[in-house]
């Protein structure tokens, strides 16, 4: 009797190793194999004794039958326990070790098909519900946290829409801020008595740093092509001033773009639109914001005026204790006065106190922001505060998320926090990133990481307490948290390689309107590739191949296509790709190009990539792009999701373009299937979602680059648990599994 293999090549024991099967069928297999093989030899051994008897023993021939039917009939039972139930087991255990490494951070339940467990459909369910209970938890504490901050969103809401209604000056200005058109409204809110004078510079007018930070803003967003998918599209929020201080402005500059110009007789020109100038629209916001100021003053009067006088009170109260001269009925009834009084002061402050954080955060101009964005500027203001030869390096790492906040001010917080951690621990070289809600809460985190020591509390405190350069009307760094009812503190983190590390996190509130809360349509998800001649790989025997997972240089990438058979014509439409080094996604350091496939894109591929022919009409054709992602990538491994589908029309496109993709390439996908079996989902959506992974600008080129680099990441901590710990461990376990697929196929 024959027993089926019950181990797969890639599938992991019990001790984490692969390649071999769990304790439990190991166990199991033996018992059933020795008893089939003893009833398979009991069988024999009564056959022979029944041919060489003289006389046939009926009783004999019936015990060879039935022992040849028990053989058969473990051999049966055999099958039905390992397909219907130890099977089913392992997957399960699978599934539920990928749902406990998920859900660590958002709120997100992981779910197990249970139409694919039969008998154990109850275990099964059982870890549905327990995933679902937790899910159900963190949301519970969101919508908690969502209605305390209800009165505060309706007063910033009801400010907007009066906003939107005022009468507004309008200024027409050239990049070089010189003044081209004005309307009379202008020079009514300037409280300017005759013209402006064209071509006079507005910066003359009102103070340069907001006007120059906002044009910074639209000028990178345009730069990198964001303007045409952006909410705001080429329009961007500011507070600014005149240059005496007597006038506050609130404004909006809208960018004019003129699109890249050919040479004479040269071919189409491509690029990105050049900003020519600007509408800035202004209104007066003086007296707005000046009674915010004096509400400012008069609500910080009351609560720290009111902080001595109940300190005052109490001791009074102590003092009456101490005091043995009173009668017993007096003494009572005074103290009693005092306690109520002192109570109701108490309990007035802490609602003064409330409303004055309510009235300060619903009443400053805020907006949208993506955090690359502002990242990026933060990086740029930190090099340029920096004296000659002493530059400060900010890297921006992380997935990127959407905040709602003031930029301006965002900008120079950070900046000047930088400037003090340097000054204080020498560290020259930052990462900053922006992490997404935790533990069920609402909030998005800012994170300044350094290699040193933590900034102490009160060091800190002190910092918050100084005026910020630049800031209008002398805002402080604490000025700004309040603003965003927000904080900051520092804390240590683990070390790396003996090196202590540090951040200082501030939480600011979530986008009210974030990109990814109108996601596109997906048509459906890609197909499963199997090329085995592509994925099939040697293993990169030097020095490479034994270096661990964790400490490689990888770019993980992702391509748009026209459709899905490169073979029949199908064209790259899109490439994008970004860093991942030393455990850090480096959202700074990113490749991202629209190609024109040189024919018509099929309307039915679009939902899959929202591209359309306008918007790859003039972009650099293939064999222009794949030189300089060949350079991009140079010296890394590739990572991709379903690798061997966008490998397939890189290869195609080689020889054209002069180049060639060797470097050792690793497939989320397969790695998927190592940790999960080959039962699970593997879709870049399904193992996101198990992982608790949230992320923006999903279904686009960089949007599933950055999915697939958070998942990669991810999996890596989870093969070092089932000892896949260097590149070879990595190629040989997924070579295993094309090997396995492409036997399969066979049959």
């Amino acid at each position: 009797m024959t027993i089926p293999a019950l181990e797969s090549a890639a599938g992991p024991d019990a001790d984490g190793k692969p390649g071999t099967a769990p304790r439990p069928r190991r166990m199991v297999q033996p018992a059933f194999l020795a008893a089939g093989l003893g009833l398979v030899g009991l069988a024999a051994g009564m056959a022979a004794a029944v041919r060489g008897s003289d006389a046939a023993d009926p009783l004999l021939t019936y015990a060879v039958v039935m022992a040849a039917a028990c053989a058969a009939t473990v051999w049966g039972l055999w099958l039905t326990v390992d397909r219907r139930l130890l099977r089913a087991a392992e997957t399960l255990s699978r599934e539920a070790g990928l749902i406990a490494h998920g859900n660590a951070e958002g709120a997100v339940g992981g779910r197990v098909p249970l139409a694919r467990y039969g008998d154990l459909v109850p275990m099964a369910r059982a870890v549905n519900d327990l995933s679902d209970k937790l899910a159900q938890v963190r949301r519970d504490i969101a919508h908690t946290v969502a209605e305390s901050t209800a009165t505060a969103e309706e007063q910033k809401t009801r400010l907007a829409a009066v906003l939107r209604d005022l009468h507004e000056g309008v200024l027409v200005c050239n990049t070089r801020h010189q003044i081209l058109l004005y309307n009379q409204t202008a020079l009514d809110i300037l409280h300017l008595t005759g013209d402006l004078g064209l071509g006079r510079s507005l910066l003359h007018f009102v103070v340069a740093e907001p006007v120059t930070h906002t044009l910074e803003r639209l000028s990178l967003r345009v730069r990198e092509g964001r303007h045409l998918s952006h909410e705001h599209g080429t329009t961007a929020q500011f507070v600014g001033a005149t240059t005496d201080g007597r006038i506050l402005l609130e404004g909006r500059m809208s960018a004019i773009l003129q699109e890249p110009e050919a040479e004479p007789d040269g071919p189409p020109a491509f690029g990105s639109p050049i900003i020519t100038g600007y509408v800035l629209t202004l209104s007066d916001a003086t007296s707005e914001l000046a009674a915010l100021g004096q509400r400012d003053a008069l609500l910080r009067e009351a609560t720290e005026g009111f902080r001595a006088p109940i300190a005052n009170l109490r001791a009074a109260v102590e003092t009456l204790y101490d005091t043995p001269d009173l009668g017993p009925g007096e003494r009572a009834a005074f103290e009693s006065a005092m306690l109520e009084s002192c109570d109701s002061l108490s309990q007035r402050l802490e609602r003064v106190t409330a409303s004055y954080r309510n009235v300060v955060t619903g009443s400053w101009p805020m907006s949208d922001i993506h955090s690359n964005n502002l990242i990026t500027l933060v990086a740029h203001r930190a090099g340029a505060d920096q004296p000659a030869g002493h530059p400060l390096a900010v890297t921006l790492t992380g997935l990127p998320q959407w905040v709602h906040g003031d930029s301006h001010s965002l900008v120079l917080l950070f900046a000047q926090l930088i400037g003090r951690v340097h000054g204080l621990t020498g560290a020259t070289a930052f990462d900053l990133e922006a992490a997404g809600p935790q533990d069920g809460d609402r909030w998005v985190y800012l994170d300044l990481v350094w290699e040193g020591a933590a900034v102490p509390s009160a060091t800190l405190d002190g910092w918050l307490e100084q005026a910020l350069p630049g800031g209008l009307g002398g805002l402080s760094a604490g000025d700004v948290l309040q603003h965003h009812r927000s904080t900051a503190w520092s804390e240590p983190l683990p070390m790396v390689d003996g090196t202590p590390r540090a951040r200082l996190r501030v939480p600011l509130p979530p986008a009210q309107s974030p990109r990814s809360a109108h996601p596109r349509p997906r048509a459906g998800a890609r197909p499963e590739f199997f090329d085995f001649g592509l994925l099939h790989q040697p293993l990169a025997t030097s020095e490479l191949g034994r270096t661990p997972l964790d400490r490689l240089h990888y770019v993980v990438f992702d391509t748009e296509t026209t459709g899905l058979s490169p073979s029949t014509g199908d064209e790259i439409i899109q490439i994008a790709a970004v860093r991942v080094v030393g455990g850090r996604i480096l959202t700074g350091e990113t490749f991202n190009m629209l190609v024109d496939p040189k024919r018509p894109i099929p309307p039915e591929s679009i939902p899959f990539h929202g591209i359309g022919d306008a918007m790859v009409a003039g972009k650099p054709t293939i064999d222009a792009v794949l030189p300089q992602f060949r350079g991009f990538v140079s010296g890394a491994v590739l990572v991709a999701h379903n690798a061997a589908f966008d490998l397939k029309f890189l290869k195609m496109k080689e020889r054209a373009a002069g180049v060639s993709f060797d470097c050792p390439v690793l497939d989320t996908m397969l790695l998927s299937r190592m940790l999960l079996g080959n039962d699970g989902d593997h879709t870049l959506d399904g193992i996101a979602e198990r992982l608790g992974i949230a992320v923006v600008d999903r279904h686009t080129a960089l949007g599933d680059s950055l999915v697939t680099a958070a998942i990669f990441l991810r999996m890596i901590e989870m093969l070092r648990e089932r000892d896949v710990r260097t590149l070879d461990d990595a190629i040989r376990g997924a070579n295993i599994l094309v090997e396995l697929a492409a036997r399969e196929r066979a049959f």
